[in-house]
C-alpha cells in the first residue's frame, strides 16, 4: 500500500471489522464473542457479582450458567477491587480454565478474557497454552486475554499466528496483541501488513508501530484522522470512525510529525465531535506546544 491508497470496493468494504479492537483509547470488548448471546439471554439475571460466587457457578453450574458466569467475571474484573489476588482463587481460576476444554467454547473463552483483564501475570503460561486451542472463538480469546496481560512469551506464537491463521479477526487480534505487548521483534512483520488486504489490520499495524515508535505506518495514522477518508468505508459507522480518529491523536503524539499537527489543527478547529477536538487541542498543546 502507498500514501495514495484509497479504501476498498464495496464487495471488499463488506469483510472489514469493526475499529471497536482498537487497543489505545479503549479496552478489548469482553463483549466480542457474547454480545448476541447476552442480549438474546439478558433476562437471565445472576444473583451476585462476588468473584468466587461466579467462579463456583462456573464449575457446578447448568450449562447456559457456566457460559453466563464466566462472561459475568469477565466483566466483574473491569473493576481492579473486584479482583481476588489470593493464590487459592488465581489457581482454581486456572483449574476451571483448564477443565473447560471439554465444555462449552464460550466458557472456556470467558475465563480467558476474565483472566486477561486482571492484567496478572500469572495467568500467562495457561493462556499460551489456549494460543494453540482448537477452538477458534477460544483460541481468539486467549489471543486477545495474552495481550492484555502484555505477555511478552507470548510473541513468538502471536508472530505464527499473524502469518499463518486463514482468519482475518484472528490476525487482527494478534496484530493488537502484538501492539499491546510491545514485541519489537515484530516490527518487520508489523511493516508487512500495512499493505495487509485487510483495511483494519493496515490500521491497527500502523497503530503498534507508532505505539513502538516506528514511523513506517505514519501515513496510514494521518489517513486515520481525515474523515473524508474514513466516509469511504461504508462498514465503519460514526461511532467507530470517531474512535479511529481518537487513537490517531492519540498515537500521533509519540511520533510527532509536521503531517500530523496539520490534521491535528483542523480536527481542533473545526470536527463535528467536541471529544475529538478537544482530544486534538490537548495533543497540540502537549506534544507541539501549540494553543487553538
Amino acid at each position: 500500500m502507498n500514501k495514495n491508497t484509497t479504501p476498498l470496493s464495496q464487495k471488499e468494504s463488506s469483510r472489514i471489522y469493526t475499529l471497536f479492537y482498537s487497543f489505545f483509547l479503549i479496552p478489548f470488548m469482553i463483549a466480542i464473542f457474547g454480545a448476541v448471546f447476552f442480549l438474546l439471554f439478558r433476562f437471565i439475571t445472576l444473583e451476585t457479582t462476588d468473584a468466587s460466587a461466579l467462579l463456583n457457578q462456573v464449575k457446578i453450574g447448568s450449562a447456559s450458567k457456566r457460559w453466563q458466569s464466566a462472561f459475568e467475571l469477565s466483566k466483574v474484573f473491569n473493576d481492579p477491587d473486584k479482583i481476588p489476588t489470593n493464590a487459592s482463587f488465581k489457581n482454581q481460576m486456572v483449574s476451571s480454565y483448564n477443565h473447560s476444554i471439554h465444555d462449552d467454547p464460550l466458557v472456556r473463552a470467558y475465563l480467558a478474557l476474565a483472566m486477561g483483564v486482571t492484567r496478572d501475570e500469572f495467568y500467562t503460561d495457561i493462556l499460551i497454552e489456549g494460543l494453540n486451542d482448537e477452538n477458534r472463538e477460544s483460541r481468539l480469546a486467549a489471543v486477545q486475554a495474552v495481550g492484555l496481560i502484555g505477555a511478552k512469551s507470548a510473541g513468538a506464537r502471536l508472530k505464527e499466528i499473524l502469518e499463518n491463521s486463514d482468519y482475518s479477526n484472528e490476525r487482527l487480534a494478534a496484530t493488537i496483541a502484538i501492539g499491546l505487548i510491545g514485541d519489537t521483534e515484530a516490527i518487520p512483520l508489523l511493516k508487512d501488513l500495512l499493505e495487509d488486504d485487510e483495511p483494519n489490520i493496515q490500521w491497527d499495524a500502523a497503530v503498534a508501530l507508532a505505539k513502538m515508535g516506528d514511523p513506517s505506518g505514519a501515513f496510514i495514522i494521518e489517513n486515520l484522522m481525515d474523515r473524508h477518508y474514513l466516509n469511504a468505508f461504508p462498514q465503519v459507522d460514526e461511532a467507530e470512525k470517531n474512535q479511529a480518529i481518537l487513537v490517531a491523536i492519540e498515537v500521533s503524539s509519540i511520533l510527532k510529525q509536521d503531517r500530523f499537527e496539520t490534521k491535528l489543527v483542523s480536527l481542533a478547529e473545526s470536527d463535528e465531535n467536541l471529544r475529538i477536538r478537544d482530544a486534538a487541542m490537548k495533543i497540540l498543546q502537549s506534544a507541539y506546544n501549540r494553543v487553538i
